[in-house]
């Protein structure tokens, strides 16, 4: 399965980043894939489910979530299913990182088309997005 993982460090507590970060009606102003949720905004509990409405190289979609794991202010862990039978994962891990808070951002995906070459297409997509939304996410908590 392939997975990208991107870190960037904010000038920030961590409960100030986790309180930008996992608050879902403020995602789309960060998550350069996110482009909304066609049922309101989701839960950020651990056994929250939801839909998602996701652009990957220009390509429109939809991902259905599950989040796994939500433990305030250091890691949430969200499962998925995406079109064509692909296989989601996205980990959001804050640290401490001396007066600020290193996070990190994986995504992972799998099956149906991208179990092949176009997979390391979509990982190289993927870690340029993941890089990009973490600099838009530490902007917005500046």
């Amino acid at each position: 399965m392939p997975e990208v993982t991107q870190s960037v460090d904010i000038d920030a507590p961590a409960e100030k980043v986790w309180e930008v970060a996992t608050d879902l009606s403020r995602y789309g102003e960060w998550n350069t894939s996110h482009t909304g949720f066609p049922d309101g905004t989701p839960a950020t509990e651990a056994g929250a489910t939801f839909r998602e409405q996701i652009t990957i190289m220009g390509m429109p979609g939809e991902a259905s979530w599950e989040i796994t794991e939500a433990t305030a202010p250091e890691r949430t862990v969200w499962t998925g299913a995406g079109p064509m039978g692909i296989v989601l994962g996205t980990k959001l891990e804050l640290a401490p990182s001396g007066d600020g808070t290193s996070v990190s951002i994986s995504v992972s995906f799998d099956g149906g088309p991208l179990a092949g070459p176009m997979g390391a297409t979509v990982a190289a997509s993927a870690e340029k997005g993941a890089a990009q939304s973490l600099e838009k996410l530490a902007t917005l908590v500046a």
